[in-house]
């Protein structure tokens, strides 16, 4: 069966690739023949653009200012872009690139099904949010089906009647968050709304080999913090460093680009030159990982490692995954300094079997929507 998929396999965030990564790569050891619709609007290039560029207003101004402020960060940014880059075009299946929903509505996929999913791609409010993300490009003719779509932290926020037109004509329907099925179900946008897992647990560590050199690119023992955002979040990098100093452990951070932003954090290192596969990389190897990261923690739970989620109480995304794994006491409250416990991460009986359930519950709504198809 040839199938597309599209999601925000272009944004240069860890999750985004590896998640298209692993849908592809189990629809694939299924049988079928799989494109990345390679959607990449201007504002999302602009958003990803290199370190130093001239493509729009916005990034000159970004430009100037770090040539000026911050010129020792520009290497390894353009080390990061790269790695970024380098990764999708090797493993991912891309198409030719379009960039507006015309552009895509004027091409001719020949596709069998179309899978939208996974990632934040039916959360309306982001700057890079387009319609095409419901599939509304393809013919009559070919199937959709949506996987493991997030509306991100807060569904109740968007349009009802826009997303009901939006999901009129899906075969079939899964979401990420228990949230977001109340949400669709509640309103009466779309019935019949499955809760899966994300696509990066559809498939084992092991098959995450490939990607990755097993050589630690940290020496050690070392605590892995990471959390999305330009810098290195206070609130959430204070807490690693608490924890580093309580467990006697180095703190890695990537993503600290600027002079001076770690000052005041004497245990904290940054790692900036870091793509997906050195994000594989120091997740593995960590001793400890924590941050305020859905797919750090995802990748924290394939490879078994003793983690800590921060406002994991509040995110309802790293939650939801929390209490469906009975993992809750792995949560660290940002609010609630009282909740909080170094203690380690116990793998039990009982999330062997929670992840059991999900696991095979999320590959069969994919294997039972497409296998639909050919009756």
């Amino acid at each position: 069966m040839k199938i597309g998929i599209i999601t925000f396999h272009a944004s240069f965030n860890y999750g985004s690739m590896l998640q298209a990564w692993a849908l592809q790569t189990f629809l694939e050891k299924q049988g079928h023949e799989v494109k990345i619709i390679n959607f990449r609007q201007k504002s999302q290039k602009i958003g990803y653009d290199k370190p130093i560029a001239f493509s729009s207003l916005p990034n000159v101004k970004r430009s100037v200012k770090r040539l000026l402020l911050a010129p020792v960060t520009i290497r390894p940014l353009y080390r990061k872009w790269h790695l970024f880059d380098g990764f999708m075009h090797k493993w991912l299946n891309l198409t030719e690139e379009y960039n507006t929903l015309d552009e895509l509505e004027q091409a001719r996929f020949g596709l069998d099904a179309l899978i939208t999913g996974s990632d934040q791609i039916w959360n309306t409010t982001v700057f890079d949010f387009s319609e095409a993300y419901f599939g509304t490009f393809v013919d009559g003719i070919t199937i959709k089906i949506a996987y493991a779509p997030s509306m991100g932290p807060a569904p109740e926020s968007q349009d009802v009647a826009y997303l009901k037109k939006l999901l009129n004509g899906y075969k079939a329907v899964s979401v990420r968050e228990e949230r977001t099925r109340k949400f669709l179900e509640g309103n009466g946008i779309c019935n019949n709304v499955s809760v899966v897992l994300d696509p990066t647990m559809l498939l084992d560590a092991a098959d995450y080999d490939v990607l990755f050199d097993k050589k630690p690119l940290i020496d050690g023992q070392y605590v892995f913090y990471y959390t999305p955002g330009f810098g290195p979040r206070h609130e959430f990098l204070s807490e690693a460093a608490y924890i580093g100093k309580r467990l006697d452990l180095p703190v890695v951070c990537d993503n600290c680009y600027t002079p001076g932003a770690l000052r005041g954090y004497d245990n904290v290192h940054p790692h900036v030159a870091t793509g997906p596969a050195e994000f594989l990389n120091l997740v593995k190897n960590a001793t400890v990982v924590c941050g305020a990261s859905f797919h750090l923690m995802v990748f924290s739970i394939l490879f078994r490692k003793d983690f800590y989620c921060m406002n994991g109480d509040f995110d309802s995304r790293m939650n939801n995954l929390m209490k469906n794994l009975c993992l809750e006491d792995r949560i660290w409250s940002i609010t609630d300094k009282n909740l909080n416990r170094i203690v380690p991460t116990e793998y039990t009986a009982a999330f062997a079997e929670a992840y059991g359930r999900e696991k095979s519950k999320s590959q069969e709504f994919l294997k039972d929507a497409l296998t639909a198809l050919n009756r």
